[in-house]
């Protein structure tokens, strides 16, 4: 009894009042001048070097893939990390074969950079947040310090996927004379190409999907044993775990946190990958959502009606994290209020189009309404290796769409970039 009345006492000393929390906030709040990512004078961004430290890799998240007020921020925050802080590789959340296969093909002069740009599904060149980034990486190539695009998804969807995948399959089985039978090797192919195809609606018996892992079991150990190259043997793990995150959904598309498991765990495998191998000593920046480089959800619930939470999720971060520890500095980006674009196809004019959708202002408990109050437009909050008490609180946030979770933000994030008004995508004309 003694024992919980010491621990009710030190919970509410640990606990803040409003102006206690205010205080904190003003105190600790950096406020950044500009998100233009032309703007090239980083004297606003600087404080970020002391917090980021020698982390060697830095997560940037978005609250929307539509967001372009984040991506332009982004964009600026990734050419200072590069021109400030040596960070050289940017991995993007788009498919971890085209994106990787493109720019080993773009580097070795058989493909062009824009052929690399076109995999990256969410991040078109053609967005105008974006483009000036592009074009910095592109210029970089003649430089003393060349940055590279890297891809980390586990989804097979990209041009290059379903162009070069199973072709490369069969060079490798034909070159190395690896012994399959030809019904097994047609089923392998086969099942490939419809889950690139149809992916989340791919229907496969639960027969024919062992008989599949069966085949990629064999495939990858007779590529191991045949000194064949490690991208490929990468590749086939990101396809088991492609093929799992794909038919899980399809068999129960009500179980999305469970579902999503999959696919996070995988893209954390494929980036540790990346990080151990092909830019082993690099420093990387992540570009991702919210939602993947959480440190970790076990201790916040998500307020979403219907949402039905997996009995244990591991986003891509917290996998991250437990690997490489302080080497990871994470950036949650979050906005009051504002507007983002959802992709349409237009059919009268042939094209995709950004269709703004309304990003309704935060309410008055939530860690974005304390930020407006501030009165900055754009600021940087620090939560790494911060003592004040007013972290040790419950806090509500928003990390992706308009859904808030709420947790202890330390565990959330290691940083957060606040935008007060969210502005849509737009294309360049």
């Amino acid at each position: 009894m003694k024992q919980s009345l010491k621990c009710l006492m030190l919970l509410s000393l640990l606990s803040c009042t409003p102006e206690q929390e205010k205080n904190w906030l003003q105190k600790s709040v950096v406020p950044i001048r500009s998100i233009d990512p032309e703007d090239d004078v980083y004297s606003d961004l600087q404080p970020l070097k002391e917090k980021i430290g020698n982390s060697r890799v830095v997560l940037l998240g978005e609250q929307e893939h539509g967001d372009g007020s984040t991506y332009a921020a982004k964009s600026r925050l990734a050419k200072f990390l590069h021109y400030e802080m040596d960070f050289d590789v940017v991995a993007f959340e788009s498919g971890f074969f085209g994106v990787n296969k493109a720019w080993a093909d773009y580097k070795a002069g058989h493909s062009s950079y824009e052929e690399v740009l076109d995999q990256l599904y969410l991040y078109s060149p053609e967005i105008k947040m974006c483009h000036d980034f592009f074009q910095t990486i592109k210029s970089s190539q003649s430089s003393d310090s060349p940055m590279s695009i890297a891809g980390f998804d586990n989804q097979q969807i990209t041009r290059v996927a379903k162009s070069d995948f199973i072709p490369g399959i069969d060079s490798i089985i034909s070159a190395n004379t690896i012994e399959f039978s030809e019904g097994e090797l047609q089923f392998f192919k086969k099942t490939i190409k419809e889950l690139m195809d149809s992916y989340y609606n791919h229907e496969i018996f639960a027969e024919d999907q062992r008989r599949f892992f069966t085949i990629l079991k064999k495939s990858k150990k007779a590529f191991a044993e045949n000194g064949v190259a490690p991208f490929w043997i990468q590749a086939l793990d990101n396809l088991k775990g492609s093929a799992e995150h794909a038919w899980f959904f399809w068999i129960d598309r009500e179980a999305d946190m469970v579902n999503i498991n999959w696919r996070d765990i995988q893209m954390a495998q494929n980036f540790l990958w990346l990080l151990k191998g092909p830019f082993k000593g690099e420093k990387i920046i992540i570009w991702a959502a919210n939602g993947h480089i959480i440190k970790t959800d076990t201790l916040f619930e998500v307020e979403t009606e219907g949402y039905k939470p997996a009995i244990r999720q591991y986003p891509m971060g917290e996998v991250l994290y437990d690997s490489l520890g302080t080497d990871l500095y994470s950036i949650g980006f979050t906005s009051y209020e504002g507007s983002y674009a959802t992709l349409k196809y237009d059919q009268e004019q042939a094209d995709w189009t950004f269709v703004p959708e309304v990003f309704l202002p935060a309410d008055s408990a939530s860690l974005e309404f304390y930020l407006r109050q501030i009165g900055h437009a754009y600021s940087f909050l620090n939560f790494k290796n911060e003592s004040d008490p007013w972290l040790n609180n419950e806090r509500r946030m928003r990390i992706w769409r308009p859904d808030y979770v709420s947790g202890k933000l330390p565990d959330i994030y290691d940083g957060i970039f606040f935008i007060d008004k969210m502005e849509p995508n737009e294309k360049v004309h």
